[in-house]
């Protein structure tokens, strides 16, 4: 599937240069129009902790109208990161598509309901980018990215802390045989087909059973692609930080893999690859649930 649009969602500006210029360097690549959408919060919700409680109505407007004055002042931040990164990318606005197809941007705010948002406009996107969360107590970029990951059935791209010099001239692809692993190779093949050199990793575990690589390697063949083949070990059964090391040492500027091919309760309670990749990998990871 070609990639002509792409979400980014923020909910404010932290990190916004670094995920906006990300999405930017794609849509050059693929000719793309990106779709940037503030995730503005409700002041309404601010008074959600004192329903039932015997609060004055005074009280209560007070709350929402620091709310209120919190959400303009991160809404102005906001965009005037969009701004700052549109004109260092040197990339056109657009509200509609032109009759000759080149990089594009706008720029939308809806307030409230941010599952919603991203889950309903990135199922009509191609591809959404958004921030890795900087630690594990970042829960709004956290949320962000696991609303698009499991709620749009399309492709995520998560972006560094710092915007890549380069980005998909070498593709690591974590594959371990499983449905969500299919998909993100898939949805991959833009960046896949375009790489000067292309990794297939997989990470051995206990009795070593077959994830079928080879078979991996061959349909990329019929794509055109010579990909590499690397079977590594997991030490102590780390298998996410065997697979970003293997990524590394394969100096990928892209790594492709699926998102929680174990049910997403038991990565968040028993941790796993997603989750160590969400929080940890310092280049741009494509994945697809």
């Amino acid at each position: 599937m070609p990639i002509k649009t792409i979400l980014v969602p923020l909910a404010d500006a932290t990190g916004a240069a670094a995920t906006l210029g990300t999405a930017f360097k794609l849509a050059k690549t693929f000719d793309a129009h990106v779709e940037v959408l503030h995730l503005r919060a409700d002041p309404t919700s601010s008074v959600s902790d004192f329903v039932g409680e015997s609060v004055s109505p005074a009280l209560v407007e007070e709350v929402m109208e620091v709310a209120a004055k919190r959400a303009d002042a991160v809404a102005g931040r906001t965009h005037r990161a969009f701004e700052a990164a549109v004109a260092k990318a040197k990339i056109k606005t657009a509200a509609r598509p032109a009759a000759k197809r080149d990089s594009s941007v706008s720029f939308r705010e809806e307030t409230g309901l941010s599952d919603y948002w991203v889950e309903s406009l990135g199922r009509i996107n191609d591809l959404t980018v958004v921030r890795r969360p900087r630690n594990s107590s970042d829960v709004v970029a956290a949320s962000v990215a696991e609303s698009a990951m499991m709620g749009t059935g399309r492709p995520v791209l998560l972006a560094p802390a710092t915007m890549p010099r380069q980005l998909g001239t070498s593709v690591a692809i974590a594959w371990n045989g499983s449905v969500e692993a299919s998909n993100a190779v898939s949805s991959a093949l833009p960046f896949i087909t375009g790489a000067k050199t292309v990794t297939a990793i997989t990470v051995v575990e206990g009795s070593g059973q077959d994830q079928n690589l080879d078979g991996l390697v061959a349909y990329l063949r019929w794509h055109g692609v010579r990909a590499k083949v690397n079977r590594v070990r997991s030490r102590g059964g780390d298998v996410g930080r065997a697979l970003t090391g293997a990524a590394s040492r394969a100096k990928a500027d892209l790594l492709v893999m699926g998102a929680y091919t174990h049910s997403r309760m038991r990565e968040m309670i028993l941790g796993g690859v997603t989750n160590h990749v969400l929080h940890s990998a310092k280049i741009p990871v494509l994945l697809a649930h």
